[in-house]
């Protein structure tokens, strides 16, 4: 239950994100359950697609796995694909993409306490270190060292 509180209260003042990530949360657990007992998800999964990604306009995957403590600041043309791996206590701003650049690639893999400006993209089979802060706009297709800070297209270490 403290993965809630956590996203509940990093997200405090902001109802949606509080909801949206509620749901998520819901619908990872589910998700989680053994393959013979997750058809009893199956109704939650379409009611989340259908709040979430086509009313909100966020797709957010239920099978990403997100530490606890995310921040979700708008959220709305947030795309984040279903392996990717987030870390705790991250931020995320409206249309940030993170995914794969091909079909049969890998796709990121992000640290503790990263902070992503709007409209950024990272992609690819890159590892994105703790404590980095990626700059609004900024296309990220290497993997950055913690305690970083990159922006630009493509993103550089500042």
């Amino acid at each position: 239950m403290n993965i809630f509180f956590q996203d509940w209260s990093y997200n405090r003042g902001n109802l949606r994100s509080q909801s949206v990530l509620l749901l998520f949360r819901i619908a990872h657990c589910f998700h989680r359950l053994p393959p013979t007992s997750r058809w009893i998800g199956y109704p939650y999964f379409l009611l989340y697609e259908l709040l979430v990604v086509w009313i909100l306009g966020i797709e957010l995957s239920y099978k990403a796995t997100i530490g606890p403590g995310l921040r979700l600041f708008h959220g709305v043309a947030t795309v984040i694909h279903e392996s990717v791996v987030i870390g705790k206590n991250c931020t995320l701003r409206h249309s940030t993409t993170i995914g794969m650049r091909h079909e049969t690639e890998a796709v990121p893999t992000l640290g503790d306490h990263v902070d992503i400006g709007c409209q950024s993209v990272i992609i690819g089979p890159i590892h994105i270190g703790n404590a980095v802060v990626i700059g609004a706009g900024s296309v990220v297709l290497h993997d950055i060292p913690d305690h970083s800070v990159v922006a630009g297209n493509p993103a550089r270490i500042l």
